[in-house]
């Protein structure tokens, strides 16, 4: 977020990878897991498709999905490059996390949810899209098209992202069910 400020370009510290990474560490040090999950649902299956797409650019030359063109490219400075590491640790960091914390995630999609609406609307009410922050304005992915419905489409892959995260951590992580009824 510094590194958005120093170089002239504050909006940059809105993407969702870097509200989830000082919102996980601020649940980090309050152990509180639903601060955690709520990063997870509203980052994770974007920084997957992005880590996916990075490890095809490097093995097949090709972008899978087209969200690290950026990263590829000759006028991506250094210590950006470096910031955009953390798409590769954020999401298992925050897992180990929330793993050690045990503590309540059942409300975490509505954090989530809030969360991603309002940056929503700040970022149409306060910038122009010239960097197009969270993909807001126009689709960062080759398949999902720009039109007069991108975004209703955008809310409901937004939306979708987030259950899927939320049903991932309840089911699939195979947490006690104690830790979904304890107060967080």
């Amino acid at each position: 977020m510094e590194y958005a400020v120093h170089r002239g370009k504050p909006v940059w510290a809105l993407w969702f990878c870097y509200v989830a990474l000082i919102v996980i560490g601020f649940g980090m040090l309050a152990k509180n897991s639903m601060l955690i999950a709520s990063q997870l649902n509203a980052v994770s299956v974007s920084l997957i498709i992005w880590n996916i797409d990075f490890f095809s650019r490097i093995f097949t030359d090709q972008h899978w999905f087209g969200t690290t063109k950026y990263f590829f490219s000759n006028s991506l400075l250094l210590p950006a490059r470096l910031i955009s590491l953390e798409h590769f640790f954020l999401v298992p960091l925050a897992l180990v996390a929330l793993y050690l914390i045990r503590g309540s995630i059942k409300w975490a999609w509505i954090i989530s949810l809030i969360e991603v609406t309002a940056i929503y609307i700040f970022l149409h009410i306060t910038t122009t899209g010239d960097y197009n922050i969270n993909c807001v304005f126009n689709s960062c992915f080759l398949y999902v098209p720009n039109d007069n419905w991108y975004p209703l489409r955008w809310f409901a892959l937004i939306f979708s992202m987030i259950a899927v995260t939320q049903l991932f951590l309840r089911l699939f992580l195979l947490l006690p069910e104690k830790w979904y009824n304890k107060q967080a």
